[in-house]
């Protein structure tokens, strides 16, 4: 049977952030639309300055939906009325479509302007000649997050090849702190997940695996850097091993067409870089935006450890 290639798994992949993405719980993929959709802001618009050279013109702004249409133009209205005014232009929409790549290809094709992406497709973005790398955000004071594989304490496992034989938890197939990275990890160390295991279960949420690994239901899991804070009696946290811990893996880029203007494409990189919850303006446009604390310059070395990552498990596959 014809395996199915890793990059293809990584571009139907969503995180929010993260979730995400490192991000406290990564955020789950959206039901699947058949097309795309233009979501206009509400009827509350910026004050466009006429003098602007682009004062006619309308971006879009597209990302996956991470809640119903009606939610997404309550939660992205502020940045799109302050994007509106920072750039000077007619108005900036909000367009939507079923998975990343969807997204990615709309841009390419120069059906929208910006896109807000997943960690995953980084790469894909990045190597694309049409794609010119913005930010990424900053979420948690931080703008990367990490996968850990955890343990009991008293276990007696103290190792990735000690869980040979074991039962494990992941998050689920989608997760790249709970189940990519970590997955990666394991092959390192010379343990197939797929074969290895005495029993393997996606438990479909982060604060599950912890739970479960320190019930001892599970011998040891994958799960992003700070689940473990999710347990209520903090204490408890001691009683957990962590056994290994991803690379950084960069928070997700905001892209747009390398085909607009030089000076605008610079404005729309500033004016996400000056947006901060540490200002009245920015905490009031960030508040609805996924844990989001403001913005730093996405580079193309941000995303090495990704690229890594998709050659491995690529390789994996097609020795399987």
């Amino acid at each position: 049977m014809r395996k199915t290639p890793i990059r293809v798994l990584f571009l139907l992949s969503t995180i929010l952030f993260a979730f995400l993405a490192g991000c406290g719980e990564e955020p789950k993929k959206p039901s699947t639309q058949d097309e795309k959709t233009d979501i206009k802001a509400s009827s509350t618009t910026a004050t466009t300055d006429a003098s602007s050279p682009y004062s006619n013109q309308v971006l879009k702004l597209g990302r996956i939906p991470f809640t119903n249409s009606s939610g997404m133009v309550q939660k992205h209205n502020k940045l799109l009325e302050y994007l509106t005014e920072k750039l000077g232009v007619k108005q900036v929409r909000l367009q939507t479509a079923p998975d990343y790549s969807g997204i990615l290809n709309l841009l390419v094709k120069g059906e929208i302007d910006i896109a807000w992406l997943a960690s995953n497709i980084s790469v894909e973005a990045r190597n694309n000649p049409e794609v010119q790398l913005l930010v990424k955000p900053i979420r948690f004071e931080t703008d990367s997050y990490r996968g850990i594989i955890i343990a009991r304490q008293d276990s007696g496992i103290r190792s990735l090849k000690d869980l040979k034989e074991k039962k494990f938890a992941w998050v689920e197939k989608e997760s790249a702190s709970g189940y990519i990275f970590p997955k990666a990890l394991l092959l390192e160390a010379d343990i197939d997940p797929e074969k290895d295991f005495a029993e393997a279960t996606f438990l479909g949420k982060h604060d599950a695996v912890v739970l479960n690994v320190l019930l001892g239901k599970y011998d040891a899991g994958a799960c992003y850097d700070d689940a473990r804070n999710t347990l209520r009696d903090k204490s408890k946290i001691d009683e957990l091993t962590i056994l290994a811990t991803t690379q950084d893996i960069s928070n997700e880029p905001i892209v747009c067409r390398k085909s607009l203007p030089p000076d605008l494409i610079e404005k729309i990189k500033q004016a996400f870089l000056d947006l901060s919850n540490k200002t009245p303006e920015g905490k009031e446009v960030l508040k609805d935006l996924t844990d989001v604390q403001g913005f730093v310059p996405a580079n193309f070395n941000d995303y090495d450890y990704i690229e890594k990552v998709q050659n491995l498990l690529e390789n994996y596959n097609n020795r399987k």
